[in-house]
């Protein structure tokens, strides 16, 4: 994985936490798929940029109106940006399906299995 700032590092560290807390919970193992390692490398990116255009926006001269805005706007934005991908990551294993839910389920493919085969 990249070298992130310690802002970015400390997130993935939590999540980390977090997925060894559901793995305990479960007691089972749980990691990360490949996919998902590569969607918390963006967010760390993300999270990255914002740090360094935070710093930039705290060294800008306090009269320079529009490069503030510009900054404040973008620093919006990346925040925006890590809260969307941030929802979309699940340390915790989906609950079971209940036994309601799956007998439903198998009635749907039994009617759509019989339509497929009526029509073929």
């Amino acid at each position: 994985m990249a070298q992130f700032t310690p802002e970015a590092q400390n997130l993935l560290d939590a999540l980390d936490a977090e997925l060894a807390g559901s793995s305990e919970r479960v007691g089972t193992s749980l990691s990360w798929t490949a996919a998902e390692r590569k969607h918390l490398e963006m967010i760390a990116s993300t999270v990255d940029r914002r740090v360094h255009l935070q710093r930039r926006y705290e060294n800008t001269d306090p009269t320079d109106a529009k490069n503030l805005v510009r900054l404040s706007t973008e620093l919006r934005l990346l925040d925006t940006t890590v809260s969307r991908l941030l929802r979309s990551v699940e340390t915790d294993l989906p609950a079971p399906v209940s036994q309601r839910s799956a007998k439903a389920r198998r009635a749907a493919l039994a009617r759509w299995a019989r339509d497929r085969d009526a029509t073929g």
